[in-house]
């Protein structure tokens, strides 16, 4: 009864729907031991919603698993040690398939999983011609906006410090090397997420107004403040070390050291920068090097 880990980047297919105007993504883990399934999703540049909702699932062709808030742990029927398919959706009485990430040979099963969302949601399919909603920032502080962008996380990493992106294997008595021997097919490969998202991460950076205080604070550095309501912004940022990108930052500027917020607990550390909105900023990293 083995422990395995899969890891695939989900990539934008609509419009509309984005934070600044550029691509939806984001990553997707799940990891499986036994009956016991832990499915989490992080997206990137989805913009906060004032009706409607996203809801993600995942499937590996048989079962389809929903997916609520970005995170599902508990028993399920989906067996995602030999790969998935994984989508996240507009729901707001139809449903619209925003971005889908394979992992393995599952491209087929992406389809399928959006008639389980229908099922699910007790939605019909729309006539042709109707409009579409779109995205919209909201007013004030929410914590399940902000949730909605909290996409950099610590990032596993194998016994020689490289990331994790081929299914983790473990016995029931212990680990073992970060390896998927019975399967050899990883589940991505090629270009860091780093070097996937290059372009979009050098326009954000040079789009945005500079986070001076966080650029001095943080030695080899840059940051950028992100409006997307009134009076309301996270901070994004690069810290680079040997002048190459070591990792990516997202933030939100913190009332107090004391207490994150909930969706952001186990995620993040406090980084105490003196700014005129507060002593310092909750922070999440990610290392470059990830799948």
């Amino acid at each position: 009864m083995g422990y395995t880990k899969n890891i695939a980047v989900l990539k934008g297919v609509r419009g509309g729907f984005s934070a600044d105007g550029g691509k939806l993504s984001g990553l997707v883990k799940a990891e499986r031991y036994a009956s016991q399934l832990r499915v989490e999703v992080s997206l990137i540049n989805f913009a906060p919603l004032t009706e409607g909702r996203y809801v993600a699932a995942i499937s590996n062709g048989e079962k389809t698993q929903i997916v609520e808030n970005g995170l599902f742990e508990g028993f399920s029927e989906v067996d995602t040690s030999k790969g998935f398919a994984a989508a996240v959706y507009y729901v707001n009485g139809e449903v619209k398939l925003l971005a889908s990430a394979v992992c393995g040979n599952f491209e087929s099963v992406v389809p399928a999983i959006k008639k389980e969302i229908e099922r699910a949601e007790n939605v019909t399919v729309p006539s042709p011609g109707e409009k579409e909603v779109k995205a919209a920032p909201v007013s004030g502080y929410e914590d399940e906006a902000i949730a909605a962008e909290n996409y950099y996380e610590y990032t596993q990493t194998d016994e020689g410090g490289e990331p994790v992106c081929q299914s983790a294997e473990k016995e029931e008595n212990g680990s073992a090397p970060c390896k998927n021997e019975e399967d050899p097919e990883p589940c991505k490969e090629g270009d860091s997420f780093y070097e996937k998202m290059k372009d979009e991460i050098e326009n954000i950076l040079s789009k945005y107004p500079q986070a001076k205080e966080l650029c001095s604070a943080v030695e080899g550095s840059k940051w950028v403040e992100i409006n997307y309501g009134e009076g309301v912004f996270y901070v994004f940022g690069v810290i680079y070390r040997d002048d190459k990108p070591k990792y990516l930052c997202y933030g939100i500027p913190a009332s107090s050291p004391d207490s994150p917020p909930a969706s952001m607990r186990g995620l993040c550390e406090y980084l105490e920068v003196k700014t005129q909105h507060g002593p310092g900023f909750w922070v999440m990293y990610q290392s470059v090097s990830a799948p």
